[in-house]
């Protein structure tokens, strides 16, 4: 008999303590899921997984938007930038800053060549992947021939960063006969 209430007082407090656990309805919620993408096409002959794209708006009275997406190839970690916006025209080499609440700022190069639809892309060292999981973002700042674009970068979008950098580490980049199409079912009522 005692091991029963031991047993229903262990559930009891296992019950009790996972609803205490429980976000409330009013914080935000923020799960742990990687939501990685690959598909048959490749991306310089090589084959390349990516993570869904964070939306930023930049400090600007225009409005403009843009995306940030993580992506992997041959074992290695890219950021991707894409302003939104008409004719904004990128140099190669030309810089994009990341300012951390820390005070500190880190620098990256476009490796991606000149274009005009304002895409920036950088294979991620791993100092660099480093600073990104143990600071917080607090800026993105891209300079193009133009005019230059802050983004800032809020809590949810650093934990997001986080989260994608942790899940493409992680995860293997399969060959084109190992990935497979999803086919949607019919369904007839």
């Amino acid at each position: 008999m005692k091991i029963y209430k031991i047993i229903f007082l262990s559930l009891l407090f296992s019950v009790f303590f996972s609803k205490a656990q429980k976000a409330s309805s009013d914080s935000a919620y923020i799960s742990f899921d990687c939501e990685i993408v690959q598909t048959k096409q490749k991306l310089n002959k090589k084959f390349f997984a990516s993570t869904s794209a964070l939306h930023l708006r930049a400090n600007n009275e225009e409005y403009s938007y843009s995306t940030l997406q993580l992506g992997k190839r041959n074992n290695k970690i890219f950021m991707y930038i894409q302003i939104l916006a008409n004719n904004v025209c990128i140099k190669k080499d030309k810089n994009v800053d990341i300012y951390f609440k820390s005070g500190e700022v880190i620098t990256l190069k476009n490796e991606y060549p000149l274009n005009c639809e304002g895409f920036f892309a950088k294979q991620l060292k791993n100092k660099e992947l480093g600073k990104l999981k143990a600071n917080e973002i607090t800026l993105i700042k891209i300079y193009t021939y133009e005019k230059n674009y802050e983004y800032y970068v809020s809590d949810i979008d650093n934990y997001t960063i986080d989260n994608q950098i942790d899940c493409l580490t992680a995860y293997k980049v399969k060959k084109t006969d190992e990935v497979k199409i999803k086919k949607q079912k019919n369904t007839k009522e």
